[in-house]
């Protein structure tokens, strides 16, 4: 029984330490890919959004924007109507916002304020006109330090406890 218990706690710290590794040495990767998807998806529309509002000294309507949205993205998928979009990326009211995410738009004065929301698979990132800041994963080195540790520790614990209950068991025998 003994093998079997040391057997199983080296393949559960196995397992979480090949995560942790695994997902601190993938934090660059993760980095690089989350700027691209600033560069590349939310700050196109942020560009637009301002520039309109330059040039017509208003925000853009919904429809403006769907219609540049497709046009510069190449997305035709939508069908004959520019303008659907369940959670949309051009937020200009609550309706348009994620119930999990409604504490970020808190601020907002939706007379003269929009965001720009963009499906990332698992959560929505933001670009709030109000602050003028972006609300992303933020994946960092620190954070994954922070999660490197975590996944240690999931590793450690159950090792430590497996020693110190054969350890306690041994007193036990020697004493007896």
């Amino acid at each position: 029984m003994r093998k079997l218990h040391i057997f199983l706690t080296i393949l559960w710290a196995s397992f979480w330490i090949f995560i942790g590794i695994g997902l601190f040495l993938e934090t660059p990767n993760q980095i690089e890919k989350d700027n691209e998807f600033i560069k590349n998806k939310l700050k196109p529309c942020v560009e637009f959004v301002q520039n309109f509002e330059k040039e017509n000294k208003r925000l853009p309507n919904y429809r403006e924007f769907y219609v540049w949205d497709r046009n510069f993205f190449k997305d035709y998928t939508g069908g004959g109507d520019s303008l659907i979009s369940m959670y949309g990326k051009y937020i200009r009211s609550e309706n348009n916002i994620i119930s999990n995410d409604l504490g970020k738009f808190e601020k907002a004065n939706w007379k003269t304020d929009y965001a720009i929301g963009i499906w990332r698979g698992e959560w929505m990132e933001y670009y709030f006109s109000w602050t003028d800041s972006y609300d992303t994963n933020n994946y960092s080195w620190n954070g994954a330090f922070i999660g490197l540790l975590i996944y240690l520790g999931l590793a450690i614990v159950p090792i430590i406890s497996l020693w110190f209950y054969y350890r306690k068991r041994k007193m036990k025998l020697v004493s007896s």
